[in-house]
């Protein structure tokens, strides 16, 4: 019989908020999970929204272009080179 591979898993240490933590225990008990898990499927869900954003969220805006078509995109438009 062939076994599965699980996925390997590393124990960390950090610090959190204390209510934070106890409203984590909290939804892991009512979801009876481990607090791992718990955790787990949050940091993913961040990650995976984190990933869905679009490029302007992702940069903030900053375009990654040559200066002259910067410029050349800036006088295209009215008043805003004018000061």
């Amino acid at each position: 019989m062939k076994r599965t591979a699980r996925p390997r898993r590393q124990k960390i240490g950090t610090v959190l908020d204390e209510k934070l933590l106890t409203a984590a225990k909290v939804l892991a008990a009512k979801e009876h999970k481990r607090l791992a898990q718990v955790i787990e499927e949050a940091l993913q869900e961040h990650l995976r929204r984190k990933r869905a954003q679009g490029v302007v969220a992702r940069t903030y805006g900053a375009i990654k272009a040559p200066l002259k078509v910067v410029q050349s995109v800036l006088e295209e438009e009215p008043g805003v080179l004018e000061s």
